[in-house]
């Protein structure tokens, strides 16, 4: 008569020619990945299987679920944690550090080319973004500056695949601020950007003619302002010719003028409750700067309130003071008349 089998269920069986079986609790606290582990692969839908399903197709030699991404790392309470690289479907790799199953911390990622792996972002990340201070590289050029919310942010620079670099301030992913845009003819712009285009007060310089255009621009085109020599150069020596000298009676007035009503217009698009003057109102805001001005083009700081004040302005408590705060103006300072609009239509506006 044969012997009847024992079957020790558990960890309390030694015998290892014996057979183990072990309750679902004990197997789910085997699965629970937490500390450093080797390849974890995992899997992800047939998209095929799930069509030719629906279709009534043949499923013979197709299966519901094919191999996914891999990832090799450290883990905290079945999360991604600490240092790991993680494969994905597409081929792109990322390898850094983790945190709660995200990209967080200092971390490389790599897409897949016919040529193997390329480097498209180095440096830091926050919550599976890029956030902090990296490098990026893509078909358009090379950043090397601030992101956030896995855009470009704050300080950086930019060199593009033309040869153009920029360097300046960023926001939402475009230029915004004041920045410097080297083009690789040598041309340069110095000044604002405003939706990733040249926009507010900045000064070109024409490296062929040696000449400076410094005015106003907006969408990326010059709006006002006037052309003069170069300091720094007389251009390349292409051949030029002069045109029959012409001038104004008073060319500071009129280029005043022009900016004022440029930058009034521009905020009136920027800002909702802007206050918006018509050309009689920019007319009398004219008069009255120049009565406070006299025989000089500025207004002294201190003089402001009541040159505003004859306007008809009624000046709400404390706003002219803000103002001044945040500009850093001082009580001896001059404003000339584009910042004096400035000032007015802040005031007016109550904003």
């Amino acid at each position: 008569m044969s012997q009847p089998i024992t079957i020790l269920i558990g960890p309390d069986s030694v015998d290892p020619d014996r057979p183990k079986f072990q309750g679902s609790q004990a197997m789910f606290k085997l699965a629970e990945k937490d500390g450093p582990r080797k390849t974890v692969f995992s899997m992800i839908p047939n998209k095929e299987y799930y069509k030719n399903k629906k279709l009534n197709n043949e499923l013979e030699g197709q299966f519901s679920h094919v191999p996914g991404g891999k990832y090799k790392g450290s883990w905290l309470n079945n999360k991604k944690d600490g240092f790991g690289t993680q494969t994905y479907t597409s081929g792109a790799v990322y390898s850094g550090e983790w945190s709660k199953g995200k990209r967080h911390g200092k971390g490389t990622y790599y897409t897949k080319t016919p040529k193997g792996l390329s480097q498209t972002y180095a440096g830091d990340w926050l919550g599976g973004q890029r956030s902090g201070i990296g490098v990026s590289t893509t078909a358009k050029g090379r950043y090397e500056g601030g992101f956030e919310a896995d855009v470009r942010s704050g300080h950086g620079k930019m060199t593009y695949a033309d040869g153009s670099v920029y360097e300046g301030e960023w926001k939402g992913g475009g230029r915004e601020g004041m920045g410097v845009l080297s083009l690789p003819n040598d041309d340069k712009y110095v000044g604002m950007f405003r939706d990733d285009m040249k926009d507010g007060p900045g000064r070109f310089e024409y490296a062929s003619t040696g000449k400076v255009y410094a005015g106003e621009w907006r969408d990326d085109s010059p709006v006002c302002g006037e052309f003069m020599p170069n300091p720094k150069g007389a251009g390349d020596g292409r051949e030029t010719f002069n045109l029959p000298e012409l001038s104004l009676v008073d060319p500071q007035k009129v280029l005043g003028r022009a900016v004022a009503e440029a930058r009034q217009e521009k905020a009136e698009t920027m800002r909702p409750g802007t206050a918006k003057f018509g050309e009689a109102d920019m007319a009398e805001i004219r008069a009255g700067f120049e009565a406070a001005a006299g025989s000089e083009d500025t207004v002294l700081v201190k003089d402001l309130e009541a040159a505003i004040s004859s306007l008809g302005i009624n000046l709400a408590s404390g706003v002219l003071d803000t103002v001044l705060e945040k500009i850093g103006a001082e009580e001896d300072d001059d404003i000339s008349y584009p910042e004096f609009v400035d000032i007015v239509v802040v005031c007016a506006s109550g904003i």
